[in-house]
Parts: C-alpha cells; structure tokens; sequence
C-alpha cells in the first residue's frame, strides 16, 4: 500500500521528468486557445512512425506523448504547435493522480 510519502515523491518525480526539458504550449480546443502550459514532449507511444495518404495529401506522423502536472489541461482532439511542428493529442492516460500523460501525433 502506497504511503502518503510514496504519493508525494511519485508527484515530485513526475514534476522533474517534465521540468528536466520544458515546453511552455498554447492549446487550441475548438476556436479558442487555452493560456500557457509547461510540459515534456518526448519521443514514445504505441503509434510508429507513418505517412498517410488521404485525398491525395501526405504527411509524416510520430508519435510523442506530452507530460504535465496533475493540472494540465488536455483532452483528445486538442492541438498545438512546437517548433514548427503540428501536434495533436489522441489520447489521455487515465489515472491522473500525480501528474498527466498524453499521446499525440506529430504532423509536419
């Protein structure tokens, strides 16, 4: 059985895995844009590098998942743009306890 201190250093790791490579996001949901959010993007997930063809366009697709504090505000569907490159979320994963992860798509 966790401990209340085994919860606190499981929330402190989680917050210095994002804070070791910050990313400051703006989220776009639907026609609006969510204030600033720190984040990690790394390299992961169960989706593999593709391209997809659909009418006719292409697009090379890798998967990352973005990981915030218990607080992050994201769901699937919203997007947002780092380094030039297009991401947008697809899933979140479940148990939000001591922090937030989720998978994305990156699209160029």
């Amino acid at each position: 059985m966790l401990t209340s201190q085994d919860r606190a250093r499981m929330t402190a790791d989680l917050q210095a895995i994002r804070d070791d490579r910050p990313v400051s996001i703006a989220i776009r949901r639907n026609n609006s844009t969510l204030a600033v959010q720190t984040v990690r993007i790394a390299r992961g997930g169960n989706m593999q590098a593709a391209v997809t063809d659909t009418d006719g366009l292409q697009a090379s697709v890798g998967a990352v998942i973005v990981v915030g504090d218990a607080t992050l505000d994201i769901q699937p569907n919203d997007k947002f743009t780092v380094g030039g490159a297009l991401y947008e979320v697809i899933a979140l994963h479940p148990n939000r306890d001591h922090g937030t992860q989720a998978q994305a798509r990156q699209v160029h």
